[in-house]
């Protein structure tokens, strides 16, 4: 053998063991219907229940068509430069403990050789695009097209089945298959990926994996140095999770529905837990931050008002920021009530009268009795001095309160403020006066004094002249 020719078989031979070509004969198995106590079926969970659409880079993206997950990449697609990597799926909300047996079918719908696109199905602790798989393996069972052949896997076939653990890359069989199915097992620690072939799994390898919980993403992408530049299109369904157990992240919300105000309590279940102690979970109202809760073995309770908002349904998120697990509750927002109050009282009083004042309440327009409203009533005297006096409730959101001005009470103004309290509303307020003014006589003593002694030496001095007339008074001096 000449030194090229041992060049190349050392080349290749490197290449075999870099990338983990399997030499053996894989494993063939029968393939079983899977379990129908199955976590999910994409045909009939895709309202965002259980699944969440991911994506990265610039292009790629994935819809719901006639119960099927297809993922387009453009030709223009590209790297989201932090992560050195495009593509677009689907990621479980749902947390998988344990080991598992899940899988799902693929159909190549636009496919060119050598195209640089990975078709997968995960399991990832996290986002399924949050890291680098050069240095984070992304757990997967794929069906791969190798694109650049100078700088995507140069010297391996270009059309191949793989997997991608802990020990990274293996397998590499290649296939022409332009449909299929892909299944990922994992147990005691280990994972294996399998693929369909006339109706039995063959082991494409089996290899180290994590034991934490995991996300199960169907996903498809590509990077920059291996995408080739043409339309691709891929589909997935029949998503099956037959062995496993599944803890799906929901939150309740207690009251779900009333006005601005209310103060709802928030219950979480089924977010992943970790081993480094309690977790943290973001609250949102219509995307708007309400604020941060702390789980323990997957729950939390966290309470918050409603904002202003308009009325009808707003949505309610939890969010796990680490693993990107979410949960997603509605509120309705009711009418925007308003509580309203107007106070009624008479101008003038004086010393010693009794002050009727009427306060009615009413809520968007609807009457509040003393049940449903709180009212106080506050006098201001012209002194500066506070009393608060107490109400009746008479009908009709009518309240009745009466105060006895003293008899030697201060004249001036008073001003009477009520103030109104109902549940989940924004408290009323009103302000009234009335003058108290000193008696009538009182204020005309003085001036009724003197016109009194005025008009009786009046009368005294005309009786005198008429006295004197008739002589009585002259007789007498005679």
């Amino acid at each position: 053998m000449d030194k090229r020719a041992a060049a190349s078989l050392l080349i290749i031979v490197s290449i075999f063991v870099v990338l983990g070509i399997s030499l053996m004969k894989p494993t063939i198995t029968k393939a079983v219907q899977p379990d129908q106590g199955k976590l999910a079926s994409l045909g009939d969970n895709l309202n965002g229940s259980l699944w969440i659409a991911t994506q990265a880079g610039f292009g790629p993206s994935a819809t719901v068509v006639n119960q099927t997950v297809e993922v387009s990449f453009p030709t223009n697609s590209a790297n989201d430069p932090s992560l050195g990597i495009f593509g677009a799926g689907l990621s479980s909300r749902c947390t998988v403990k344990g080991d598992f047996d899940a899988q799902v079918n693929f159909r190549l719908v636009n496919w060119t050789f050598s195209n640089g696109v990975r078709v997968g199905l995960a399991s990832t602790p996290g986002p399924f695009f949050a890291s680098d798989f050069f240095t984070t393996p992304p757990f997967a069972a794929e069906r791969t097209s190798f694109g650049s052949p100078t700088g995507d896997a140069p010297g391996v076939p270009r059309e191949v089945y793989l997997t991608d653990f802990l020990d990274r890359v293996h397998g590499l069989i290649p296939t022409s298959d332009i449909s299929g199915s892909l299944r990922l097992v994992r147990s005691a620690g280990s994972e294996t990926g399998y693929y369909l072939s006339s109706g039995n799994w063959v082991t494409i390898h089996t290899g180290p994996s994590i034991t934490q919980d995991i996300h199960l993403d169907i996903v498809a992408w590509s990077h920059d140095f291996a995408f080739t530049h043409t339309f691709v299109k891929v589909a997935f369904d029949n998503f099956t999770l037959s062995r496993g157990s599944a803890a799906c992240p929901a939150i309740m919300l207690n009251p779900s529905i009333g006005p601005i105000g209310t103060k709802v309590l928030v219950q979480g279940s089924g977010f992943p837990t970790s081993t480094y102690g309690p977790g943290t979970v973001m609250v949102t109202f219509d995307d708007m931050l309400s604020g941060f809760a702390t789980t323990t073995n997957g729950t939390f309770r966290f309470t918050f008002d409603v904002p202003d908002a308009q009325a009808g349904a707003h949505l309610v998120k939890a969010l796990d920021e680490i693993t990107g697990t979410s949960a997603v509750a509605s509120f309705q927002v009711t009418q925007i009530n308003t509580l309203a109050l107007t106070v009624d009282v008479g101008t003038l009083y004086f010393p010693g009268d009794n002050v009727a004042v009427y306060t009615l309440a009413t809520l968007s327009g609807t009457p509040l009795n003393s049940t449903t409203a709180q009212l106080e009533l506050t006098l201001t005297k012209p002194d500066g001095s506070d009393i608060t006096i107490a109400s009746t409730f008479i009908g009709s959101g009518l309240f009745k309160a009466t105060y006895a001005i003293p008899s030697t009470g201060l004249v001036g103004t008073y001003s009477i403020v009520a103030l109104a309290h109902a549940a989940n509303v924004r408290d009323a307020s009103a302000l009234t006066t009335f003058e108290v003014k000193p008696t009538w006589l009182s204020a005309q003593g003085p001036a009724l004094t003197t016109a009194a002694a005025a008009t009786a030496l009046t009368g005294i001095v005309a009786l005198s002249a008429v006295a004197w007339k008739k002589g009585v008074i002259r007789n007498k001096i005679d």
